[in-house]
């Protein structure tokens, strides 16, 4: 660690280092490092704005070249006379070198009497400090050993007067319970004779009271049976009542119950009716749609055997195509495909764009756009109760003057 501290002060310069500072980044221990280096000449210490320093032995000397007239005109002296003695003596070195080292030892010397001065300043500071610390620690110690006394003689004092106020409460309260005693007697003694008085007067009173009790009694008793006999009565009457009112009422219920079974046995058959038709009509469009699948399957067949002759449209890469052209597609046919397609592009609030189905239909059956909107104002017009048209879109079915682009099946 003194390796440590030495780089650190010599890193510091001509500046120095503070030992406070010294204190605060090695601890209180580098103070013997610092006493280690000052005693092997290593370091110096001076004072520098009332705060110790410490410097390297030629940064030191730098700075005190630099701090000190007396010390920088004996280095101009020295570069005078060294100047006026190369001017005459160039090639003698020697001389100039022992001068050098003359004038570095009277240097150290002098800083050597300063530090000396210093130590002895800082231990005389040190025994004063001591001094009045040891007396000033005399001097508190006896205002303590008075305090204490003067606080004990006070606590006695407190201790006499509270002990003669609490003998003093003591036999007040003695006093005080006595009184209350004889007083707590003497009001029992009185609400005792009271409680036997009133105890003789409700025994009094409630044989007194028994008797009343009995009479009523027999009273309520004669009265209760007048009164039972009456509303027996009354009960009774009321039964045949009731019993007329609810058989006149089964009878209206029954009456309104043959009512409604025969309007329901109509509804019934009427229901009835209606879904015989329902199923009529679609037995017939399943008819017509077999017809028309049937119809489809008769060209599979013929545009089979015209591939198998040899007969059939080569495209571009040789293959054959089977497309169907505009003049064969059939209503019903175009009808199953749209209705396809429709369910499959309809989303959850049923709109479908015409220009979407649009392009698979014509790919499909390889026919133009003009041809697709024909057979869907055909479609719309055979089956205006199936399908709904609304405005909008960029293409469609223009009626009145607006584009019509969305579809949905109702």
């Amino acid at each position: 660690m003194t390796s440590e501290v030495y780089r650190r002060i010599e890193a510091a310069g001509i500046y120095g280092v503070r030992r406070a500072e010294l204190r605060k980044e090695f601890g209180e221990d580098v103070d013997k490092h610092v006493e280690e280096l000052i005693s092997s000449g290593l370091i110096f210490s001076d004072k520098k704005g009332g705060a110790i320093t410490y410097w390297t032995r030629d940064n030191y000397i730098k700075y005190v070249v630099e701090n000190d007239p007396k010390f920088k005109l004996i280095q101009v002296m020295i570069n005078s006379g060294n100047g006026d003695r190369r001017s005459n003596y160039e090639a003698d070195d020697g001389v100039y070198k022992v001068l050098e080292e003359r004038m570095v030892n009277k240097i150290d010397k002098m800083l050597n009497e300063k530090v000396t001065e210093l130590s002895r300043y800082i231990d005389e500071n040190v025994s004063l400090i001591k001094s009045n610390h040891s007396n000033l620690t005399n001097h508190i110690m006896q205002e303590v050993s008075n305090i204490k006394e003067e606080l004990n003689n006070k606590i006695s004092l407190l201790n006499t007067i509270i002990d003669e106020r609490v003998s003093s409460i003591n036999n007040d309260l003695y006093l005080k319970i006595e009184s209350v005693r004889n007083e707590l007697n003497v009001s029992t003694s009185k609400i005792e004779e009271k409680t036997n008085s009133l105890l003789m007067d409700i025994e009094r009173r409630i044989v007194d009271r028994d008797e009343t009790i009995a009479k009523d009694i027999n009273n309520m008793k004669s009265v209760i049976g007048e009164n039972i006999s009456s509303v027996r009565g009354e009960i009774d009457k009321r039964l045949n009542d009731l019993h007329l009112d609810v058989e006149r009422r089964i009878s209206i219920l029954r009456d309104d119950l043959s009512s409604r079974i025969i309007r329901v046995d109509e509804s019934v058959h009427d229901e009835l009716t209606r879904v015989k038709g329902e199923m009529v009509e679609r037995i017939s469009t399943l008819s017509d749609e077999i017809k028309v699948i049937s119809s489809m399957l008769e060209e599979v067949k013929v545009v089979a055997t015209h591939k198998g002759n040899g007969n059939g449209h080569a495209n571009g890469n040789g293959n054959y195509s089977n497309t169907v052209s505009s003049e064969s597609i059939t209503l019903e046919q175009f009808r199953i495909d749209f209705d396809r397609m429709l369910a499959e592009a309809s989303s959850s609030i049923g709109w479908v764009e015409l220009a979407s189905i649009k392009e698979r239909m014509c790919r499909k059956y390889d026919i133009t756009a003009h041809e697709f909107y024909s057979l869907v104002e055909q479609l719309l017009e055979r089956f205006s109760n199936r399908y709904e048209l609304s405005s909008g879109g960029q293409e469609g079915i223009v009626i009145r003057g607006l584009v019509h682009g969305f579809v949905r099946r109702i």
